[in-house]
């Protein structure tokens, strides 16, 4: 009878630990507010994703193959790139609506920011060029000539790396004079980007190579070469500045970088068909957020113990992400 007794006591309390909010290492509840913007290649839509349910809670129309959805820097507006339609369709992220088209060159890929807000940098893939952007004003103010393919364009200090993805290369461009200052080789298929916060170094995601190239920007030289899984396509710097983490689309693949030794610590296996393609952080950087074109989901990870914890059916194709802090 008393082992009966002690063995209900021990069931009562693993059920009860078994409903407790999942919970962080330190002991602390994972952050699970604010909303993701997430593309569909196939849909012509931007999901609405709750974090903290898991919903899909609206579907916001926009152009045709859009590609890829980045906030400015006080995240009252996405800008998402319409490959497809020459154009990047502008959101108010207070009303989820859609306040303005703006054109830009052929094939729009990605946007970005000026660290300021002040300029908006589009790659156009199929004319080789950047359209540089009045955010205010929502018109081009300039084109830059760069690479073959462009894809990704990062502003670091007074620089813009541009990834070209037919040119195997990295163009550096002056944003003051708009002029490239350098042309860096990198490997086959470059694409995403992202750099340290001290602007030290850039690293880019080489697709074709399954290897991430890592710049010194200082001496605008490829400085170390991190092998990954095949088809590396976004690798983004986390927030606290001592790991990054690249999704490949070969296997289905995330994989954390020790950027003290640039090696691979950790790789999580999605899927083999899930195509994974872009990266966002959730606020602080304990949740991880990956879409997967080839599932149309969005895997979520809790990084304090790199583990996978929720996949959310969006719209169809996702390939670009971001993370609106409640």
């Amino acid at each position: 009878m008393h082992r009966y007794l002690l063995a209900i006591m021990i069931a009562a309390v693993l059920a009860a630990v078994a409903t407790q909010p999942l919970m962080a290492e330190s002991d602390e509840v994972v952050p699970s507010q604010g909303r993701l913007y997430v593309t569909s290649w196939f849909g012509g839509v931007i999901s609405v994703v709750d974090v903290a349910s898991g919903a899909v809670t609206a579907s916001i129309p926009v152009g045709v193959q859009d590609h890829n959805v980045v906030l400015n820097p006080d995240q009252t507006r996405a800008w998402v790139t319409n490959n497809n339609d020459n154009t990047v369709s502008v959101i108010d992220t207070a009303t989820d609506r859609v306040i303005a088209t703006v054109p830009v060159g052929e094939g729009p890929r990605h946007s970005y920011f000026a660290p300021d807000g002040s300029e908006v940098y589009v790659t156009n893939e199929f004319d080789d060029t950047v359209s540089v952007i009045d955010p205010v004003g929502l018109r081009a103010i300039a084109t830059v000539n760069v690479g073959m393919m462009p894809h990704f364009a990062l502003a670091v200090g007074d620089k813009l790396f541009v990834t070209n993805f037919g040119g195997r290369s990295v163009s550096v461009v002056d944003r003051g004079t708009r002029q490239i200052a350098a042309t860096i080789p990198v490997g086959t298929g470059p694409l995403g980007a992202s750099a340290t916060r001290n602007g030290a170094f850039v690293y880019i995601a080489c697709h074709a190579a399954n290897e991430v190239a890592v710049i010194d920007t200082a001496s605008l030289a490829v400085v170390a070469r991190i092998s990954t899984e095949p088809g590396p396509v976004q690798v983004t710097v986390t927030p606290d500045q001592a790991f990054a983490w690249v999704a490949g689309d070969g296997r289905g693949t995330v994989q954390k970088i020790d950027l003290a030794t640039n090696t691979i610590v950790k790789t999580i296996r999605i899927a083999p068909d899930a195509g994974s393609h872009g990266i966002s952080y959730g606020e602080g950087g304990q949740l991880l957020f990956v879409t997967n074109t080839g599932n149309s989901t969005v895997t979520v990870i809790d990084t304090t113990r790199d583990e996978i914890i929720n996949t959310v059916p969006v719209a169809r194709a996702p390939e670009g992400i971001a993370f609106i802090k409640p």
